[in-house]
Order: structure tokens, then C-alpha cells, then sequence
């Protein structure tokens, strides 16, 4: 964590002092990168504790193989593009599609895995191939293979590639990134859904990453089934209309330039009590629930539009809950609250749409999965809502000097909750982080480590708009 925070600050203070565009721009890379990678360090680090410690449950539903397929390459489908990599993936015929287990940790496995083999190949393709595995024991193994035409890996350092911290040459850090967990991760995801993995590779020539999981075999219909046949009366997907509930404006307004390129119209309620009074009078489709509010939280909001719907005998809403929380509790607390779906924040664009668009209004007021096929998503940058989110941060940052002053450590907790839940949506992983300290320190009641985040945090605001040439407000009256 030191190197890539000691450059975090390091860049900070050149951006300080230079004016000229040009260097400010590969500042400003240099800068993002570090946070990247800080983000990504403290993420992995993050998953593999809750694995170890058994902080980590394994969910058993049911879900479309190819559908899942189709969701994962989206989200690695850019990174490959950038490279001119050939990126894609073949199920053998007598693989079921309708498969049980946990769809998220295969997720997170097969984005490991097939990102590491983008990472590490600077020309030619990445292929995932499934199919059954015929020497494994289980309900239904499937066997999931990852080649690549990347650098490769000597032969007396495979062994350890799963081992944690470690990568396969010294170097590879300094010229690929990564934090060296990836594959460690994997591997306890694997074993954790009773399955196993292995590596195959020769230096030069590419590498073949496998893993097989036992699943038990859904009674839901088949993908073709699920599609709806052209020009089916009443059974065309609509517009939705989508309910905000979030008291964040930075999120909000991240979150509507998100949704601006769908037919979707947006409503924000910026409470649960409000969300409750327009949910119960608006016809919405769709719910995205913030957890953390005041007034009346994400989950009693929750509770109360499930007793609405029940009582008024209406058919119960998708509704998403978004939050920064990540622990172990936190997505069974949401689910058994009534939520449909949970994201952490900071949510990535395609990720959000895609959950979004998972879930389709009918013409007959019913709710289904959507089938159409995914549509890869061009990552917007939203620049033009920086210097605003920065104008907001500034004055948040303010009010947090002052709350820090008279001790109001409610006031403390509730604004870096909000900046720790936007920084990284708006491009800026070292304000989630540096929120982060300070939400911490807040809750912990520690005097110092409040003092010192709060600082780093407010210095780190004024150097982001004097690199990004928005104008710092007179905090004079008048």
C-alpha cells in the first residue's frame, strides 16, 4: 500500500506547483493509476480476508449460462478492443444453460482469470471455451478454459502462481500491474464452490488457465425459450420508469448521466420516507435504493413499499439497493429487507445498466428477466459533471472542518458516507478512499486520525480543481 500512496501524494504536490497543461495531463494519468491501483490492492485484499476468515457465503440460485457468458465478456470486451485482441468464448452443446450455484462468485472468477489473460497478451486472442468435465465428481461438473497467445510462464515458477503476492517474474508488477492476489482469490472462490483449478503454459507461447465446479441443474426454461417471439401481442419491452431514492446529490446527478443515453425516466426521492409517498402514488418499474439516509433509511424504505404492494395486492417491484457497505451481512440484511438486487458502491456504469437492463417492464404490467441480447456499453466519461462534483467535494469538505471543530462526528460520518460512495464513480478512487479514513476515523472517535484524513482529504480536493482549473470559492461572506 506505501508505494502507490507515497505517489498518490507525490503527484499531489507537483500538481500543486506546475501550470503547464501538458505535464498536468501525465500528472494527472500518473496520478489515477497510483489510485488505481491503491483501489484495486485494497479490494483484493479485502476478498481474500473475507475468504479466509469465512466471512464469505455462497449463494445457491438459478441462472442462464450464456446469458451469464454474454454479461462477463461485456465487461472485459474494452480492455481487449484497446489491444486488438481477438475475445471470445464457445459451451459445448451438451453443457445445460440452466445451471444453480452462485452466479457472483463465477463472476468474479472468470473476470480474474480472462482479465489476467488480457493483461498479459499483447497480441493475438483470449478463448473461453466450456464444457463438461468427464474426470471430475459432482452434480454437473463443467470445466471452464481460458487460452491465450500471452507471454507464458516458465515451468518451475507455474506452481506458485496461485500462491499469494506472487507473480511470475519480479518485473511483471513493475510492467503489467496487479497486486499478485487475483489468482489466489480464484483459487479459494473455486475450492470454496467445491470445485478446483489448475495452470498450463510454456514461456512465449500462451497459457491455459482451467477450472471445474459442480452445479445442480435448474428447472427454469431454456434461453430460447425465454425469448419472446416477434410481434407477440402485449408482450413488448417499454421504457421504464425508474425511481432514485438517494440523498447524495453527486450520486444522483452520476447516476442520471449513467441512465442518459437509455428511454428510462428518472424520478429522485432523496429519502426513504419520500421514496415511500412517490413509490405509492408513481407507477414506478424500477427502484434503486440507497441504504444509508436520513430521515428513513434504504431498508425500513424497503420494508414499508413491500407492505404497500401487499397490501394493495400489486406485483412486486425490482427494487436494487446500492451501497457502500460490503461486508459479510450486508447483502443478506438488503435481500431479507425485500431488495431484488444489490450493488456496492461505487457502481460502475455498465455493471448498473446491465442490472437495470436484467429487468424488463411488459406491456401487461408484469415483470420479467430480460433475454435480449447485451449490447456492449460505451463507457461515457461525464467530464463535463467534474467540476460541479469538485465544487460539491469542496464545500462538503468544509462542512467536515467545521463538524471536525465541534466534534459533530454524525455530521462527519454522513458526508464522507456520501463522498466515499461518489469518488470513484466520478474517476476519483483517492477521495473514496481518503473518505473512507475519515468515515473510519469518525466512527472509531479518533481525534487524530479525524484531524489528519480530514486534512489529507481537503488537500487533496483543492490540488483535483486547481489541476483541473475549477475555480476555488472565496469562503469569505459576501
Amino acid at each position: 500500500i506505501r508505494t502507490p500512496m507515497n505517489a498518490i501524494m507525490g503527484i499531489a504536490d507537483l500538481l500543486a506547483k506546475t501550470s503547464l497543461t501538458a505535464e498536468q495531463d501525465k500528472y494527472v494519468q500518473i496520478f489515477r493509476r497510483a489510485g488505481d491501483n491503491l483501489l484495486n490492492l485494497i479490494n483484493d485484499i479485502m476478498d481474500l480476508s473475507k475468504v479466509e476468515a469465512s466471512q464469505l457465503d455462497l449463494e445457491q440460485t438459478g441462472f442462464a449460462l450464456t446469458d451469464h457468458l454474454d454479461k462477463v465478456f461485456e465487461m472485459v470486451a474494452g480492455k481487449a478492443q484497446e489491444k486488438s485482441l481477438a475475445l471470445s468464448w464457445s459451451v459445448e452443446p451438451d453443457v445445460r444453460n440452466d445451471l444453480i450455484g452462485d452466479p457472483t462468485r463465477l463472476r468474479q472468477v472468470l473476470l480474474n482469470l480472462i482479465g489476467n489473460a488480457i493483461k498479459f497478451t499483447e497480441a493475438g486472442s483470449v478463448v473461453l471455451r466450456v464444457e463438461r468435465d468427464r474426470t471430475y465428481a459432482g452434480a454437473d461438473p463443467l470445466r471452464f478454459i481460458i487460452t491465450d497467445t500471452g507471454i507464458g510462464i516458465p515451468s518451475e515458477k507455474l506452481g506458485r502462481v496461485f500462491e499469494r503476492f506472487t507473480q511470475a517474474d519480479t518485473s511483471t508488477t513493475r510492467r503489467f500491474g496487479g497486486t499478485g492476489l487475483g489468482l489466489t482469490i480464484s483459487k479459494r472462490l473455486v475450492e470454496l464452490m467445491g470445485g478446483r483449478i489448475w495452470a498450463e503454459s510454456r514461456p512465449g507461447e500462451g497459457s491455459t488457465f482451467s477450472f471445474a465446479i459442480p452445479f445442480e441443474i435448474g428447472s427454469s426454461p431454456s434461453q430460447a425459450e425465454l425469448h419472446t417471439a416477434p410481434g407477440t401481442p402485449g408482450a413488448e419491452v417499454v421504457p421504464m420508469r425508474i425511481l432514485l431514492v438517494e440523498d447524495s446529490p453527486d450520486n444522483c446527478t452520476i447516476t442520471i448521466a449513467f441512465l442518459s443515453s437509455t428511454p428510462h425516466r428518472i424520478d429522485i426521492a432523496e429519502n426513504g420516507a419520500i421514496a415511500c409517498d412517490m413509490f405509492a402514488t408513481g407507477a414506478y418499474d424500477l427502484v434503486l435504493m440507497d441504504r444509508q439516509m436520513p430521515v428513513m433509511d434504504g431498508l425500513t424504505a424497503t420494508r414499508a413499499i413491500r407492505a404497500w404492494e401487499l397490501s394493495e395486492n400489486r406485483r412486486p417491484a425490482p427494487i436494487i439497493a446500492l451501497t457502500a457497505a460490503a461486508l459479510k451481512g450486508d447483502r443478506e440484511a438488503c435481500l431479507a429487507a425485500g431488495c431484488s438486487a444489490f450493488l456496492t458502491k461505487p457502481v460502475k456504469e455498465e455493471l448498473l445498466l446491465q442490472t437495470i437492463r436484467s429487468y424488463a417492464t411488459l406491456a401487461d404490467g408484469s415483470v420479467r428477466l430480460s433475454v435480449e441480447p447485451s449490447v456492449p456499453t460505451t463507457g461515457g466519461d461525464h467530464t463535463d459533471l467534474v467540476p460541479m462534483y469538485l465544487l460539491n467535494c469542496s464545500d462538503n469538505a468544509a462542512s467536515m472542518a467545521a463538524a471536525l471543530a465541534r466534534s459533530d462526528h454524525e455530521t462527519l460520518i454522513l458526508l464522507s458516507h456520501r463522498m466515499k460512495g461518489s469518488g470513484a464513480a466520478y474517476g476519483f478512487p483517492i477521495i473514496t478512499q481518503l473518505a473512507t479514513m475519515v468515515e473510519t476515523a469518525a466512527e472509531g472517535t479518533d481525534a487524530q486520525a479525524m484531524a489528519q484524513a480530514t486534512t489529507a482529504l481537503s488537500e487533496c480536493i483543492s490540488n483535483l480543481m486547481r489541476e483541473r482549473g475549477v475555480p476555488m470559492q472565496d469562503p469569505s461572506p459576501g
